[in-house]
């Protein structure tokens, strides 16, 4: 080279530069679009990888063209722009601009379809905090429906992001769940308000786009777990970020369990026990004998035999000691002994005679059967059936708790117990009679003092809208 002249060596590098152009025009020529299957074909290697991997970003957004943001979208400056959108939705929040608020954040997540936080945040934004600016429980539902939805479009972006399909089902399952609209939404996520989804004269049925099958809350949101987990199962994908790995993969296993509580709840005794079956069969054999790494990676599962964490001390290169500390930790971080205890109380029949016969004493309540009546034959005040039932249920509360003493210290077994009591003297306020001097759960009434106040809330929410005589 050094014996070329001037004009030769800029000769060659031409020659150099054009060689190494046709590869870089050849990868990076724009794919070519099949419309029938939506798949990408032609010249443009990279192109087709990007829209493979979910890489790439087809649009510029719908951003004002005269906005601070469109400049510096122009300028190549995404992010910047994204986040100046940010500040603009958070003041149309503040200033109730609902149109825009929902146009604006349409505009942030087609300028950062892959900024995971974008769509975490935003999703709950919507079903969370705009909800609740709403007075009518029916707008509450839609603007909760916006999140859920919000977050659905995220994973369909980012089909690679474990965490997004966990959050859907966790937005699912607490807001139709244990948000204090539950009653409703629960019903609504079935039935929905909206007049457009009515299936027959006054019947509706479900937001496709939520619940496409018609399906239970908490099912649904089971359905959404097993996804998450089935994303992270996948050693290509990029994995769980922002939440602990043991926590991230219990979803399925609690959704269940949730669901056979709320079922019990509901009155649904007939499927009480095949329901919490299935809840503990979950958290026992699916997620108790998942593999976790715990510090120094060290391998452990929540619910193994004996010979198991022999073998898991060996293979991590511990003593048996350590293992079991290992494993001890863990079970307790996740309180995996608490719900496997649970569980196991709430198929026992005891427990379901205890729910039942507390239910019945609710529903003869709430239908105006709290009141004493005078029996033609003797001419006698008869205590209501109401209250006879609930003295029923306050002597089946004392039998559950011979049998799972430690469990029916729980706060979830006192607090049923607290509400026995709880409609159990109001029956006696109604009928002007003082309460007795001593009933079956008088020393716990007297014990959890601190509690009557809690209890006699959940009482007057429970009893809105009763029969009365």
């Amino acid at each position: 080279m050094t014996n070329l002249n001037s004009r030769q060596r800029k000769m060659s590098y031409g020659i150099g530069i054009m060689l190494l152009l046709g590869p870089i025009v050849y990868l990076g020529f724009p794919a070519e679009q099949n419309a029938a299957d939506s798949s990408s074909g032609g010249l443009g290697k990279l192109a087709q990888m990007r829209q493979q991997y979910d890489l790439g970003e087809a649009t510029l957004g719908k951003v004002d063209p005269s906005s601070s943001a469109m400049n510096l979208v122009l300028l190549g400056l995404r992010g910047p722009a994204a986040s100046v959108l940010h500040l603009k939705a958070i003041e149309y929040q503040e200033k109730k601009q609902w149109a825009k608020l929902k146009t604006t954040v349409d505009s942030i997540i087609l300028l950062q379809p892959h900024y995971v936080q974008i769509w975490k945040f935003q999703g709950w934004n919507l079903a969370y905090n705009v909800s609740r600016e709403w007075d009518k429980v029916d707008d509450r539902f839609y603007w909760v429906k916006e999140g859920i939805k919000f977050l659905k479009l995220g994973t369909d972006r980012n089909q690679t992001i474990p965490i997004l399909f966990h959050n859907v089902g966790e937005v699912i399952s607490s807001k139709m769940g244990i948000s204090d609209e539950k009653k409703f939404f629960r019903v609504f996520f079935k039935q929905d308000p909206d007049p457009k989804f009515e299936v027959s004269p006054g019947q509706r049925g479900p937001d496709p786009a939520i619940n496409e099958e018609g399906k239970d809350s908490y099912l649904v949101a089971h359905d959404w777990f097993v996804k998450a987990n089935e994303k992270d199962d996948d050693d290509d994908l990029i994995g769980v970020k922002g939440m602990t790995h043991v926590f991230f993969r219990q979803g399925p296993a609690k959704s269940l369990i949730n669901y056979a509580e709320m079922r019990t709840k509901e009155g649904a005794f007939g499927e009480h026990i095949a329901a919490w079956e299935a809840g503990f069969k979950a958290w026992m054999e699916d997620y108790g004998r998942q593999e976790f790494l715990g510090l120094d990676d060290k391998v452990y599962t929540l619910a193994p035999s004996e010979e198991e964490l022999k073998q898991q001390a060996e293979r991590n290169g511990i003593t048996l000691m350590a293992q079991r500390k290992l494993w001890e930790s863990n079970v307790k971080m996740v309180n995996f002994d608490f719900w496997r205890r649970y569980a196991s109380a709430e198929m026992a029949p005891v427990t379901l005679t205890l729910h039942k016969t507390f239910f019945d004493a609710k529903q003869l309540y709430m239908q105006g059967k709290g009141f004493d009546r005078l029996d033609p034959a003797s001419g006698m005040t008869v205590a209501s059936e109401a209250q006879v039932k609930l003295e029923e249920a306050m002597q089946r509360w004392l039998e559950a708790k011979q049998e799972f003493s430690t469990m029916y210290e729980d706060s979830r077994y006192v607090d049923e117990a607290l509400l026995i009591v709880q409609y159990w003297q109001a029956i006696h306020q109604q009928n002007a009679r003082p309460i007795p001097d001593d009933y079956p759960l008088k020393s716990l009434w007297v014990e959890n003092s601190g509690k009557h106040l809690e209890t006699e809330r959940e009482f007057q929410r429970e009893t809105r809208g009763r029969k009365l005589q």
